[in-house]
């Protein structure tokens, strides 16, 4: 159950790094020149749309390992949702532009939240995997004192 919601949790940042910097907390108008954020929303959606497909495949996947590598994957988009504004093609060099302003920081904190639900589904599958194991070895353990 934790996973799940945590996989929905997934899909919502990827989806908000997406479609975010196009509208809620949308970056300089390119009409004229196409400026670093402009390039940066470009990235975005298509890292989002991956974090957001990959919190899709964790709601259907029951395998431990996979969802482990998954979960691991959701972190990794986590940090490059932080990296495209920050490092990698920025944006505006002006402080009262809106990117600079609204989108980097929005966009840091969406990152920051896909890391932390990456993480998050590694301990959760690290914990159900070791509750199954407990349970297992409380059955066997009943099973032989009961013969």
């Amino acid at each position: 159950m934790k996973n799940k919601a945590i996989a929905i949790f997934t899909i919502i940042f990827g989806l908000l790094a997406a479609i975010g910097p196009r509208t809620i907390f949308p970056v300089c108008s390119a009409a004229e020149m196409k400026m670093r954020c402009y390039y940066t929303a470009n990235a975005e959606l298509v890292v989002g749309i991956l974090a957001a497909a990959v919190g899709a495949a964790l709601l259907f996947v029951a395998d431990r390992k996979l969802k482990i590598a998954l979960s691991a994957i959701v972190s990794i988009l986590g940090l490059l949702i932080i990296l495209f504004p920050t490092a990698i093609t920025g944006v505006c060099g002006n402080l009262m532009m809106h990117c600079v302003s609204l989108t980097k920081p929005s966009l840091i904190v969406i990152g920051v939240f896909e890391i932390l639900t990456g993480v998050a589904s590694v301990i959760f599958s690290l914990q159900i995997d070791d509750l199954d194991v407990e349970l297992k070895v409380k059955e066997i353990a009943n099973n032989r004192y009961s013969a």
